[in-house]
């Protein structure tokens, strides 16, 4: 059964190159978005995905390469951060994302009492009748007609707090799902979500993949979910080593491709060293390069011997300064009540950790899952309970928020205030050797943040936070981004 053609296209880039202080991100890199694409966008952290969307969307423009959009085209970017007002309300903020479509309204009752003002008969209504056609068809495809409606449906289907809350009270998965709403409600023509499942309870996402089965304008996400991206996109596009690689089709057949892929590239470069290995021996006897059969063969010795090897990713090794053990006390919870105002997040909770345990915390989104975290650690008072900590206990705390960082800092700077050596638990650790294990390059340490992409500053908060060490783990939300 053959693929379906392609339906129009509404963004393309071509030869696009973009690099952050000198290191290549994007190398020439094309693409063309059509309509009833539903494109995942996978990747390593730091190879350039959300900067990648970034320029699909018109935020970013390319260091060289040209960018061509569909006359027209509406698009909707959904970014990791947050780029919302947070002293608005919730309701301000969906009224807000809706404000283009609810104009695109206003201009078609105002062409509507232009056409009542001139002769049925003259050219100029004839006119207004074909700009009034295309914008009702217009606000039919963009929902306009019932767009109050199509915001409480949202609004229940995503569990929005309610339309009065200020964004700036929210938690990071209520936020989240905001975010997500102010986008999904302006229905662009492509729609763009970086990690749309981030912060986000599994009900959620279980909506957001039966909105996206349905949605009818095209879509490109970039997430690490593998069951979503298989649920919910026809093609792949993969970057790595600052080039794409495009695939129709689900993320499970992407996977049988490129194990082939690997496989064949595997076995060229084992031809390629054996055919090195016969010739340099060969080479060795000090042939004479007399006739030209000869230095025909000493020259493609010579070109298949500088031919580079296949790029390989490095390995990340996940590195935890050795803390102090853990006594046999470590933490016990008794009848904890805590919440805010009026609200009870829980009531008479008791828990009891030992060494060598391992406890997931489950629950949706504002249930109050981190706030029971800082209540354990010591951070917030619990209203009622008692709390008890072992000696030699000492958290090691990975949370949602990210620190602000001045984009001129170098790594060096915000990880150890520029001491290239840290004394961490009685070890003595060399800072950039560290950030090796991180997928860092060495030179990269004296490099301005500003220059490293979404992923890269996402590793490097973990890393600092690592650095601290600790022999109890309380990690939040660890897996996303």
């Amino acid at each position: 059964m053959s693929a379906p053609s392609p339906g129009k296209a509404l963004l393309s880039i071509q030869n696009a190159i973009m690099s952050y202080g000198g290191q290549p991100v994007l190398d020439g890199v094309s693409l063309t978005i059509h309509e009833g694409d539903r494109i995942g966008l996978i990747g390593r952290n730091g190879s350039g995905k959300s900067t990648l969307l970034r320029i699909l969307g018109g935020l970013m423009e390319p260091d060289a390469g040209l960018v061509t959009r569909s006359q027209g085209l509406r698009a909707a970017l959904l970014p990791q951060e947050c780029d919302l007002d947070l002293s608005k309300s919730v309701q301000e903020t969906l009224r807000e994302a809706t404000a283009e479509i609810r104009a695109m309204a206003d201009d078609y009752h105002d062409v509507l009492e232009r056409m009542g003002t001139v002769s049925g008969a003259c050219w100029e209504h004839a006119e207004l009748q074909s700009q009034a056609d295309a914008l009702q068809h217009a606000l039919h495809i963009h929902g306009v007609w019932d767009l109050d409606q199509e915001i409480k449906k949202i609004s229940i289907s995503l569990d929005l707090p309610g339309p009065d809350r200020i964004l700036n009270t929210l938690s990071g998965g209520e936020l989240r799902r905001v975010h997500l709403a102010s986008r999904i409600i302006q229905h662009p023509d492509l729609l763009m979500l970086d990690e749309p499942t981030n912060h986000i309870d599994t009900r959620s996402v279980e909506w957001i993949e039966e909105f996206l089965e349905s949605y009818e304008g095209s879509c490109v996400l970039v997430t690490h979910d593998r069951y979503f991206l298989d649920r919910v996109v026809n093609r792949i596009v993969e970057i790595e080593f600052t080039n794409l690689l495009s695939f129709p089709g689900s993320y499970e057949r992407f996977l049988d491709y490129k194990s082939v892929l690997e496989d064949t590239r595997a076995r060229t470069e084992a031809n390629r060293l054996g055919m090195i290995r016969r010739e340099l021996e060969w080479y060795r006897r000090g042939p004479k390069a007399r006739g030209t059969k000869q230095k025909a063969r000493i020259n493609r010795f010579l070109d298949v011997r500088d031919q580079a090897p296949p790029a390989r990713h490095r390995e990340f090794l996940f590195e935890i300064p050795q803390p102090q053990p853990l006594g046999k006390v470590v933490l016990e919870a008794k009848k904890l009540t805590h919440g805010f105002e009026d609200r009870i997040l829980f009531r008479d909770f008791n828990l009891l950790i030992q060494k060598d345990m391992r406890v997931g915390i489950l629950g949706p989104n504002g249930s109050g899952k981190t706030t029971l975290l800082r209540v354990l650690m010591g951070v917030e008072e619990p209203r009622r309970g008692k709390l008890i900590h072992g000696e030699t206990v000492e958290f090691l705390y990975v949370d949602q928020t990210h620190e602000e960082v001045a984009p001129h800092k170098t790594v060096l700077e915000f990880i150890s205030d520029g001491a290239r050596w840290l004394e961490v638990n009685n070890r003595r650790i060399y800072v950039p050797a560290y950030l090796e294990r991180f997928l860092f390059d060495k030179d990269a340490v004296d490099a301005p943040i500003g220059n490293l992409s979404g992923g890269e500053r996402n590793r490097l908060y973990l890393v600092k936070r690592l650095l601290q060490g600790g022999n109890f783990l309380v990690f939040d939300e660890p897996t996303n981004d």
